[in-house]
């Protein structure tokens, strides 16, 4: 083997360029300088516990006055017209069928038919015969004569004589009539002409136990209608209008919060899912240089 290569057949044998002729030689190459954090749970179910947050519940009550002015421009009176009915004609025509319906019938007749009523009955006594009046006629007692004889009624009296006191004087007691039998006595007694009612009975009406009836209407109907007549008529109106308008500022106003409340969510379950993550790297270009010995 030769020792006395040239350069030429050493770059050649060895597949060398430009660079066999350099004693030192760069490259720009890009290196990772740092790589983000990240971080991630393992795929699965957790638990997530609800916290208490306190939130507004009333606010104070604001008094704003807003500050500006207020103008106000009276303008003429408005004109306005109306229309004033001045009369109304009223007509009428006969229904047509299917097209309208009477809403006014006239005069007609009402007939009621197959009127059936169902009495309630109670038999009551009823006078036949007033009969005649009662009257009493009187009635008499006579009496006969009665057979009398006389009889004592002093006996024998005894008296002296006025003109010899020696000598007694007799006579005979007065008499008088005494009855010794008593007539006849003819009695005639009253009479009482006269007679009662007769009564029978009868079958009468105490009440109505039901009642039912038939009615129809037979008339002629007919369709009403009014059509009013309007004359435009100039209207005054007292009330002039106005304009009005606003000039003022703005002013934002934050409420005072009067009461909190607290508010908690509810507890819960989170389920992960297993998830590929990319990282995000940062890199920068540097130069390496190398030296050939």
């Amino acid at each position: 083997m030769d020792d006395n290569i040239t350069k030429a057949e050493l770059q050649q044998a060895l597949e060398l360029g430009a660079l066999a002729y350099l004693d030192s030689g760069s490259v720009k190459v890009t290196t990772i300088d740092s790589m983000s954090k990240f971080s991630t749970g393992a795929a699965g179910e957790y638990s997530v516990v609800a916290s208490s947050v306190s939130v507004p519940a009333t606010y104070s009550a604001l008094d704003v006055t807003p500050a500006g002015s207020v103008t106000v421009e009276a303008g003429t009176a408005a004109a306005a017209s109306y229309d004033k009915t001045t009369s109304v004609a009223i007509s009428a025509a006969a229904p047509v069928e299917g097209t309208s319906v009477a809403n006014y019938t006239p005069a007609g007749t009402v007939t009621v038919s197959n009127v059936t009523v169902t009495p309630s009955n109670v038999s009551v006594a009823t006078v036949t015969d007033a009969g005649t009046a009662y009257q009493l006629q009187a009635g008499s007692m006579t009496q006969g004569a009665d057979t009398k004889s006389a009889f004592a009624t002093a006996g024998v009296t005894v008296s002296v004589d006025e003109n010899d006191a020696e000598m007694l004087v007799f006579t005979d007691a007065t008499t008088a009539q005494a009855v010794t039998a008593s007539g006849t006595v003819t009695y005639v007694d009253p009479s009482l002409t006269g007679s009662l009612p007769t009564f029978g009975s009868q079958s009468v009406v105490s009440g109505i136990s039901s009642a039912s009836a038939e009615a129809s209407f037979s008339g002629t109907g007919t369709v009403l209608s009014a059509s009013p007549a309007y004359t435009t008529t100039d209207a005054t109106v007292t009330q002039p209008t106005f304009t009005a308008s606003f000039e003022g500022t703005s002013k934002s106003v934050t409420p005072a919060v009067a009461t909190t409340v607290n508010a908690a969510g509810t507890d819960g379950k989170v389920t992960v899912a297993s998830e590929d993550i990319t990282p995000a790297f940062t890199a920068t270009e540097k130069t390496a240089t190398v030296t050939f010995a």
